[in-house]
C-alpha cells in the first residue's frame, strides 16, 4: 500500500540572534542605564555590543495549510511562492554572453506579512505585555503593533547575505517531514512589505559573494609614505599611520608604489626596500602619502591552491563550502603541469580573477544542493564520470536544438607572459609571448573554408608556460573546431538530480546519424532552470565532442584486454596495431594522456 504523502515547499532563512540573555550572565546590560527597553537579541538592537555573542535563529516559511509538519519546529503558513530559479556555467569561458563565471542562480520568495505576537522571535514577549521589558513605558501587546515584516526590518536590518534554502518535500501521513531536497542561497534583497501585506525575498547562489565590492585580492593597504623616496636602488622609510606596518603588512613581500613593483623587509612601520623596479617596471620618485600597496603573488601554484586562497582568503564564502580537496583531485589528473606564476598589483574583483581562469580550461559554479563551489577542468570523458542517460521514451518532455555557429573557431592565439604586470589584461602589446594552435583540416576549402580565431589572453603563466598554453589550446579548439550545438531539454521533476556541468547521453528523434537514425549523442549540461518549482526542470547542454578515449597508465597486475572489465577498461590504456582504429569489440584506440 502506498504511504500518503502532500508534496510541500519549505522557505527557511537563518538570522543572527544573540545566544545570551539581557542582564543575565555575560550580558552586563542594565535597563534603564544602558537602554530603556531590552534588545531584541539582534546586534541593531544591543546596547552593550562589546558583549554581543552571535548565534542563529532559523525562521520556517511554508505553504498556507491546516496540516503543519510535526517535528517540534516553528513553522509559518504564509509562503505564497518560490520562483523558477537558473543557474549556470561557462565551460572555459567558452560563451561570452554568459560571463565568465556563468550566471549567478537566483530565487524570488512570495511571503505575506501577518500581526505577530512574537513569542518565537523575542525572548522577552511575555515581558514587553507584563512591562517588565521596558521602562519608558508600561505593558503592551506586540501583536497590536506593527507586523512580523515591519518589525523584523528594524531588529534586523543587516539581513543580507545571511542564509536561505528552499526545500522541496513531503508532508508524510503521521505528520513526519521527509525533505527530498535542500537548495542553498544567500539573501541579497527584501522588498515590502506592500500596501497588500506582500513581501518579497530575493537571494542568490554563494558565488556571488566573490562578486561583491569587498571581494577583491589583493586586499587595499591602507599605509602611506611618511617621506619622499628618491629613485635610490636602496632605501628606508617609514609607514603611517603609525602601527600599519603590524596590523597589515608581512615583514616581507611585494608591493605596489604607483606603477613601480618593488621587494621590501619590514620592522615595525619600517620599510627597507630590497629590489627596485621589479618584473620590467621602472623605480621612481614617490611623494609622501602615496600609497603603498601589498600586491597579490602566486609562484609556481597549482590552479587548485589558487582558486582555493582566493575563495577562503578573499571573499565571505564559508570555507566548508569549498572542497579543496576535491580541486586537488581534478588538477592531479588534468592539469597537474598548470603552475600559476602571476602578480597582481591592485585590488581586483575575486569573481573577475576566477573568471580569468578559465582560459586555462578552469570552470567555476556553485551547487546549490551539494552546497559546494565546484571546480573542473575542460577535458575529455573522465573514466570515473558515468553519463547520465536520458531519451524520448521515459525522461524527455521537450527538446530542440540551435547551432551557434558563431562559436565556432579554427584558431586559438594565446597570450601569455606579460610585460607589465601594471598593464591590460586583454592588451596584446601587454604580452611578450603569442602561441598559435590551428586546426588546418577545420580550414580546409573543401570543409568551413574560412579562418576563426579566439584570442586568449592569460596574465597566470609569467614565467612561461608551454605545456599549459597548448593543453588548454588544444582542448579548447578540439572542443570548438565544429559549431556548438546547444540541446534545450525540458524534463520531469524526477530528473531533478541532473546538475551543471554533468555529462547527458541523450537519445531523441532530434538527434540522428546522416542516415536519420537515432544515436546516442553526448550533451554536457550548462544552464539549468527550474520552470515549475519541484516539478519541472529546463537545461541547456552544450555538445561534448571529445572523439578520443583517453589511455592512463595502468598498474602492473592489469590484465589483458580480453579479460578486462569495463571499467578496467575505462581507466586504463591498451595498445593495438598502428593500422588498426579500434578493438575487435569496437572500442575506439586509445589516446595517452
Amino acid at each position: 500500500m502506498a504511504i500518503k504523502r502532500e508534496p510541500v515547499q519549505i522557505v527557511e532563512i537563518d538570522i543572527d540572534f544573540c545566544t545570551l540573555t539581557y542582564g543575565t550572565g555575560s550580558c552586563t546590560a542594565v535597563l534603564g542605564t544602558d537602554s530603556q527597553r531590552k534588545c531584541f537579541n539582534s546586534w541593531n538592537t544591543c546596547s552593550v555590543n562589546s558583549v554581543y555573542n552571535k548565534g542563529s535563529l532559523t525562521l520556517r516559511f511554508i505553504n498556507s495549510r491546516s496540516n503543519l509538519p510535526i517535528d517540534g519546529n516553528i513553522y509559518f503558513p504564509t509562503l505564497d511562492s518560490v520562483s523558477a530559479f537558473s543557474s549556470s556555467v561557462n565551460i572555459a569561458g567558452s560563451n561570452p554572453k554568459l560571463g565568465q563565471l556563468g550566471k549567478r542562480g537566483k530565487v524570488t520568495v512570495q511571503l505575506q506579512d501577518f500581526p505577530y505576537h512574537d513569542r518565537y522571535t523575542d525572548k522577552y514577549a511575555d515581558e514587553r505585555v507584563s512591562g517588565d521589558a521596558q521602562v519608558d513605558e508600561g505593558g503592551y501587546n506586540p501583536v497590536d503593533r506593527g507586523t512580523f515584516w515591519t518589525k523584523f526590518k528594524k531588529r534586523h536590518p543587516n539581513y543580507a547575505g545571511r542564509p536561505l534554502r528552499v526545500k522541496n518535500a513531503y508532508i508524510l501521513e503521521d505528520g513526519t517531514l521527509s525533505v527530498e531536497q535542500t537548495r542553498h542561497f544567500i539573501i541579497t534583497d527584501l522588498v515590502g512589505p506592500s500596501d497588500n501585506n506582500s513581501v518579497t525575498l530575493e537571494a542568490k547562489d554563494i558565488l556571488s559573494l566573490a562578486e561583491k565590492q569587498a571581494a577583491v585580492a589583493p586586499k587595499a593597504s591602507n599605509g602611506q609614505l611618511a617621506s619622499d623616496i628618491t629613485v635610490a636602488n636602496s632605501i628606508s622609510f617609514d609607514l603611517t599611520p603609525a602601527g600599519i606596518g603590524d596590523d597589515e603588512y608581512p615583514t616581507s613581500g611585494y608591493a605596489a608604489m604607483g606603477r613601480e613593483l618593488v621587494q621590501y623587509t619590514r620592522s615595525s612601520d619600517t620599510i627597507t626596500l630590497t629590489a627596485r623596479g621589479e618584473e620590467g617596471t621602472e623605480a621612481k620618485e614617490h611623494k609622501t602619502g602615496a600609497t603603498f600597496q601589498q600586491v597579490l603573488r602566486y609562484t609556481n601554484q597549482n590552479i587548485d591552491d589558487v582558486v582555493t586562497d582566493l575563495l577562503t582568503n578573499y571573499t565571505s564564502i564559508d570555507p566548508s563550502f569549498v572542497p579543496s580537496a576535491d580541486y586537488a583531485a581534478e588538477i592531479d589528473v588534468w592539469a597537474p603541469n598548470v603552475l600559476i606564476n602571476t602578480t597582481i598589483v591592485k585590488p581586483t574583483s575575486v569573481a573577475e580573477l576566477l573568471g580569468e581562469m578559465s582560459v586555462l580550461g578552469t570552470s567555476i559554479w556553485w551547487d546549490d544542493v551539494a552546497q559546494e563551489v565546484k571546480l573542473a577542468q575542460n577535458k575529455p570523458l573522465d573514466f570515473q564520470q558515468v553519463p547520465t542517460a536520458i531519451s524520448d521514451d521515459d525522461s524527455i518532455k521537450s527538446i530542440d536544438q540551435k547551432d551557434r555557429d558563431e562559436e565556432r573557431i579554427t584558431q586559438v592565439h594565446f597570450y601569455s607572459v606579460q610585460t607589465d604586470p601594471f598593464g591590460g589584461v586583454k592588451d596584446k602589446s601587454n604580452y611578450d609571448r603569442i602561441n598559435v594552435t590551428l586546426d588546418p583540416d577545420a580550414q580546409n576549402v573543401n570543409n568551413y573554408n574560412e579562418t576563426r580565431i579566439r584570442e586568449v589572453f592569460c596574465r597566470w603563466l609569467n614565467v612561461g608556460n608551454d605545456i599549459a598554453v597548448n593543453l588548454a589550446s588544444s582542448r579548447l579548439l578540439k572542443r570548438f573546431n565544429t559549431a556548438p550545438v546547444y540541446t534545450t531539454i525540458t524534463l520531469d521533476a524526477k530528473d531533478i538530480s541532473i546538475g551543471l556541468f554533468d555529462i547527458l547521453n541523450v537519445t531523441s528523434r532530434v538527434i540522428t546519424d546522416g542516415a536519420g537514425k537515432p544515436v546516442a549523442s553526448k550533451l554536457q549540461v550548462i544552464e539549468k532552470t527550474e520552470t515549475r518549482s519541484g516539478h519541472e526542470v529546463k537545461i541547456v547542454a552544450q555538445s561534448y565532442n571529445y572523439p578520443d578515449a583517453r589511455g592512463f597508465i595502468m598498474v602492473n597486475t592489469a590484465p589483458d584486454y580480453s579479460s578486462a572489465t569495463e571499467e578496467e577498461k575505462n581507466g586504463g590504456c591498451y595498445i593495438i596495431a598502428a593500422a588498426n582504429s579500434s578493438f575487435p569489440d569496437g572500442r575506439e584506440a586509445y589516446q595517452i594522456s
